[in-house]
């Protein structure tokens, strides 16, 4: 990748802001939101914003998706499930893991990469009460946002630091040179 490509999407984020990262770690999740603490912790951004927003962001879709199939019941789930590979004994089966086993099966969708929208459909078609779904969602997205959080805040005071050390190499070169 060109580094000034790089430096050019840098500054373009930087210029519309906390939107743009929080459309971004809506869209690709952990990556941007690493990245987006990379920028706080090289003063671009705070770092608690940026924190706030992902743990928004991580819980915002789940509850929508949960909404979606909630409100629309069957009708949503029927009607378009087949596009997720929701097909009616997958649904069936889904609801039954639920009902036994609450904590494991939202954890197991929540953390999987391409089931959560469908999960978190058939979460909310099955009616679920939202105070429970928001509880696991909760416990499972604090930590999730606080850990992308601290990794990329971590890495970018390391780059920092060493940043200034390989500054001070290139002045032993040009000595040695």
């Amino acid at each position: 990748m060109n580094p000034s490509l790089f430096s050019l999407a840098l500054e373009w984020v930087i210029a519309h802001g906390y939107l743009m990262i929080f459309l971004a770690m809506i869209l690709g999740g952990p990556i941007f939101i690493s990245a987006a603490a990379f920028a706080a912790a090289l003063g671009y951004f705070n770092v608690y914003i940026v924190f706030f927003l992902s743990l928004i962001g991580e819980l915002g879709v789940d509850i929508l998706f949960y909404l979606i199939g909630y409100l629309g019941r069957l009708g949503v789930v029927e009607k378009y499930g087949r596009f997720f590979g929701l097909s009616p004994e997958r649904i069936i089966k889904l609801e039954n893991l639920l009902h036994e086993h609450v904590w494991k099966t939202l954890i197991a969708i929540k953390l999987s990469p391409f089931l959560p929208a469908p999960g978190f459909i058939v979460v909310g078609a099955s009616k679920m009460r939202f105070k429970k779904f928001f509880l696991v969602i909760l416990s499972i997205g604090l930590p999730k946002s606080l850990l992308f959080t601290i990794i990329g805040f971590y890495f970018g005071k390391a780059y920092d630091l060493l940043a200034k050390y390989f500054s001070y190499g290139q002045y032993l070169i040009i000595i040695v040179i």
